[in-house]
């Protein structure tokens, strides 16, 4: 009787850690940032990747991202940059996954015809000199065909399934997003003081394989 009983504990045992293996094995590992709270959220699910979100200044210097993407005081053409840092921390292939997610409910939805975005994206290399980290473009990998309306976007994906196996060659590689959001030209003028952030601004890495 106790050699059955171990015998079925031993069956339940292998089951539940192959079921746990599946379940790793198709995860995704995301960071957010969650444009529609009053404060920076950035949280990452899993080891896989680290991301670090930036703002372009007047100057055009990259600072870090440290509240809402505003969609406030904008007139028609005008654009602003951002870009994010994809670290990868495994020696795993991945592939991405580029989103806007939850968009607030204050903005208007006619206002998704002329709210655009457009994005490039490279390989990069990092230096390290005292406390500063410098990345430096490398290799083009994608960017998008003109400014897209948000009203174009399949349930808000930029892009998915986007594999960096190609451009991996280490356990910590990392990769420069570049992207504009703000008002198309053709936009109605009564539209350039509306009060609003994005969204969530989510990126995913799944392992391929």
């Amino acid at each position: 009787m106790k050699k059955r009983s171990g015998f079925i504990k031993n069956i339940i045992m292998v089951v539940a850690s192959a079921l746990t293996l599946i379940a790793v094995s198709f995860a995704w590992f995301t960071s957010s940032f969650s444009t529609n709270l009053e404060e920076y959220k950035a949280t990452i699910a899993g080891e896989s990747i680290k991301v670090d979100f930036y703002q372009a200044d007047e100057q055009g210097s990259y600072q870090p991202l440290s509240g809402d993407i505003e969609l406030e005081e904008f007139v028609p053409g005008s654009f602003n940059q951002y870009k994010f840092i994809v670290t990868t921390k495994t020696a795993d292939k991945l592939k991405m996954k580029f989103s806007i997610d939850g968009l607030p409910e204050n903005m208007p939805t006619e206002l998704e015809d002329y709210v655009c975005i457009r994005y490039t994206m490279y390989t990069t290399s990092k230096r390290v000199s005292g406390e500063t980290v410098t990345y430096t473009d490398q290799q083009l990998i994608t960017q998008s065909d003109g400014f897209v309306p948000l009203s174009e976007l399949n349930e808000g994906r930029i892009f998915t399934d986007l594999s960096l196996a190609n451009y991996q060659t280490t356990s910590s590689d990392s990769f420069a997003i570049y992207y504009e959001i703000g008002l198309s030209e053709n936009a109605p003028a009564t539209v350039g003081g509306l009060e609003s952030s994005l969204g969530s601004i989510n990126i995913s890495a799944q392992r391929i394989g």
